[in-house]
């Protein structure tokens, strides 16, 4: 059965003409060194080490909340998406041209720019940038794993602007997402597939679909753009996309396990919280957009709606050890943070440049100040690490409290 979609869906990057001459395989390439290109039009860094505010350099953003601007950086490019090194001293924009450049954190230049012949030969969109999580089973690697439109997952020595190896595949590829405790990623795209890999092998280990059984629902029938994994399981992860329906897989059953539906992905708006217990859902529709589920009963718990101010949002995740979240999406072109038990929103940067496509959470910059004992604290705004977010042709970094 093709793979169709029921309702329209938010904007997306346009795809290579040639994607689909490509099939799978894996080779090794290397970057040569290029001289780096005026592509970058302003740079607007505030001081990391100063708590004061620093002045607001886009005037038709409208900030609420204790907002506290540290970087924008404007180019000649609409930007796809972002992403933090495993050090935070850089983060990495991913742009349409198939090119991805790092900025450093402190300063805004472009420090590394990712591009090799096949970028150029046939360019497509970067989808994700993502990298192995760091822990002390799994050291700072210095590497990045990024996705295009045209099918290609490439792997990045960003230090050396080297690419170690490339996989292709035929289908539009729109994301991608490491497994928290093993060497595995999965891929996802156009198909209504997910794949899963061996990151150290480079090979295919098994995909995720539908059996398409008649009147039986088991994997998805459209385009996938949100996968994550259970935090506290090896083997289970859900994914989200056109088909309005989030899937429940365990990587020891055939099919998906279970479903809800009502959810329209058009980014990564899928998250776990640390228990592994709740879902989180940031769609792209005009009502309902902020969600959260049970993961064991696939049943609502509550719709959250934090303001009056609507959006359809593309991405969100939960703040770690916090009751709040952050999300992104068009309209408003907004991005903001909820707290998800006091429904309310904490802060927010309005009329953006362009839709928020992503965001990356970076470190906590700000120490907590000390209160009394007696004293309940109610906001934990401070406890929100810096963020970085693409908007348009921006990438702009906060940090909040």
């Amino acid at each position: 059965m093709e793979p169709r979609r029921k309702i329209p869906a938010g904007p997306m990057a346009p795809s290579s003409v040639k994607a689909a001459r490509k099939s799978f395989a894996v080779t090794h390439t290397y970057v040569k060194s290029i001289a780096p290109q005026k592509e970058i039009i302003t740079v607007h860094t505030g001081t990391p080490h100063v708590e004061t505010k620093s002045a607001h350099a886009e005037q038709n953003q409208v900030y609420q909340g204790d907002v506290n601007v540290l970087s924008i950086i404007d180019t000649t490019k609409d930007i796809m998406c972002c992403k933090y090194t495993e050090d935070v001293n850089d983060i990495a924009a991913g742009f349409t041209d198939g090119t991805i450049r790092l900025f450093d954190c402190n300063t805004g230049k472009c420090t590394h720019t990712l591009v090799d012949d096949e970028c150029r030969a046939y360019p497509g969109p970067v989808t994700a940038i993502k990298h192995r999580p760091v822990s002390k089973a799994h050291p700072i690697t210095n590497m990045l794993l990024s996705s295009y439109v045209n099918g290609c997952i490439k792997c990045w020595k960003y230090k050396y602007e080297q690419c170690l190896y490339t996989i292709r595949e035929k289908r539009q590829t729109l994301g991608l997402c490491y497994h928290p405790h093993y060497t595995k990623f999965i891929t996802y795209g156009d198909d209504a597939k997910l794949n899963m890999y061996d990151e150290e092998a480079q090979t295919q280990e098994r995909a995720f679909y539908s059996s398409q059984k008649k009147n039986l629902l088991d994997g998805h029938t459209s385009r996938i753009f949100a996968c994550a994994f259970n935090p506290k399981s090896h083997h289970e992860l859900i994914s989200g996309g056109w088909d309005n329906t989030v899937m429940c897989w365990d990587d020891r059953q055939p099919y998906a396990t279970r479903y809800f539906s009502g959810i329209h992905m058009c980014g990564e708006g899928l998250d776990f919280n640390k228990p592994g217990k709740q879902i989180l859902t940031c769609s792209w529709q005009d009502k309902d957009s902020i969600q959260l589920w049970d993961y064991g009963s696939c049943k609502l718990i509550e719709t959250i709606t934090p303001d009056i101010n609507q959006s359809k949002l593309y991405c969100g995740k939960f703040v770690p050890r916090t009751g709040l979240i952050v999300c992104g999406g068009s309209d408003s072109n907004m991005l903001r943070v909820v707290d998800i038990n006091m429904k309310i929103t904490e802060c927010s940067i309005r009329n953006n440049p362009g839709g928020i496509y992503a965001f990356d959470f970076g470190t906590i910059r700000r120490k907590p100040r000390k209160v009394p004992e007696t004293y309940k604290r109610i906001s934990e705004i401070e406890h929100t690490p810096r963020v970085a977010f693409v908007t348009g042709k921006r990438l702009e970094t906060v940090d909040f409290g």
